[in-house]
């Protein structure tokens, strides 16, 4: 039963620091999110850091709220047994969407060479 709880909060602290990537991605404020979405600001605090329980609806009203979609919330989450955040990588690969093959490429020798 331990391991349910422990799979259980890892999942909730995931969820929470995508929600936050998302959220200071946009700059906007908890209480900005908590407004648009229905819900307390304590709730976002709460749900940010992992000590909620969050349901369907809730979570659906704060996705809305951020523009956010379950695909994107939950993409690779299983990557968070790791720490790894990746709403950042998400960002990228949004701001590459649309763009042609070549804007592409040369995104990508941009970043190699930032970080080779």
């Amino acid at each position: 039963m331990a391991r349910k709880s422990q799979d259980a909060q890892r999942i909730k602290n995931a969820v929470g620091q995508r929600l936050q990537g998302f959220r200071n991605h946009q700059g906007r404020t908890q209480e900005d999110v908590a407004h648009e979405a229905d819900v307390h600001p304590s709730y976002i605090t709460k749900l940010e850091s992992g000590r909620s329980n969050w349901t369907i609806e809730s979570l659906d009203n704060v996705l809305n709220a951020l523009h956010v979609s379950y695909s994107d919330l939950f993409y690779n989450i299983d990557e968070s047994k790791n720490k790894i955040d990746n709403s950042v990588l998400i960002q990228i690969v949004k701001l590459l969407e649309g763009r042609s093959i070549e804007e592409q490429r040369k995104a990508l020798q941009l970043l190699k060479t930032l970080y080779s």
